[in-house]
């Protein structure tokens, strides 16, 4: 994802933005929540979907309570498009080992099933279409999933509003107007 932030970041420059009034967000402290609770499915790896499915909860809290935010609602779809295929899988993403093998770094541990957060993608995958599935080879490759684009999409938003540089797919248009009115 940072390759999506610091992009989002360069277009909203280009575009002239700049931080004049940071929206209103509530309920930050569930994000702090829910990253220590990945932290967590790190140190103990047997309760890991535990902590990764609880973290998404953690999440979902956020988004609902920040749902104003047009950004914040294609977030939310891929969201719940990622926490679906995890929660079907016991709390670990399946990944499509042709497409990672892709990667320029080594997938032991998504291939004997040590990953904290992932799986191999297999025949008995629940929900596979949602799982990573789509390599990306651009910028920082890595293999994606549908939930995954509209997360970038959202951080594209987000950080065009962030810069006070809005895009509404709502609208398709953009402004100060659409700025000032729909930020508070």
């Amino acid at each position: 994802m940072t390759d999506v932030v610091v992009l989002s970041f360069a277009i909203a420059l280009i575009r002239r933005g700049k931080i004049s009034s940071f929206p209103k967000f509530y309920f930050i402290w569930t994000l702090i929540v829910s990253v220590a609770l990945q932290f967590c499915s790190q140190l103990i790896p047997s309760w890991s979907g535990f902590f990764v499915c609880l973290s998404y909860l953690f999440v979902l809290i956020f988004f609902i309570s920040n749902r104003q935010h047009e950004d914040m609602r294609i977030f939310m779809i891929g969201w719940l498009l990622n926490a679906l295929v995890i929660w079907a899988n016991g709390g670990k993403m399946p990944v499509d080992l042709e497409q990672a093998s892709k990667l320029s770094y080594p997938i032991d541990a998504l291939i004997n099933g040590t990953d904290f957060k992932h799986i191999a993608l297999t025949a008995e995958t629940k929900l596979s279409f949602l799982a990573d599935i789509i390599f990306k080879p651009f910028i920082i490759p890595r293999v994606i999933s549908i939930g995954d684009i509209f997360i970038m999409l959202g951080t594209f938003l987000l950080v065009q509003r962030l810069l006070n540089k809005p895009i509404s797919l709502i609208r398709l248009r953009e402004g100060k107007n659409y700025a000032v009115k729909h930020s508070k």
